[in-house]
């Protein structure tokens, strides 16, 4: 089991990766929406670097073809 002392710990830290992540999507759905998936997904990782994180490849793949599509 895990310790709740440990999870206060991390908390705090994913919440920041999450506000960062959140960032890189606004960003890109502003500049890229509608665009091709390839071009979104390339977008989304710069974007990724430039706040700070690393986005998996599946993340960033799905996020891009929403964005592309329009419903994300």
């Amino acid at each position: 089991m895990v310790d709740a002392s440990e999870y206060d710990k991390a908390m705090p830290w994913l919440q920041e990766q999450v506000a960062r992540y959140e960032k890189a999507l606004v960003e890109v759905r502003v500049t890229h929406g509608g665009r091709p998936v390839s071009k979104v997904k390339a977008a989304l990782l710069a974007a990724g670097e430039r706040h700070g994180i690393r986005i998996a490849n599946e993340v960033a793949q799905d996020a891009a073809g929403r964005i592309a599509e329009g419903t994300l």
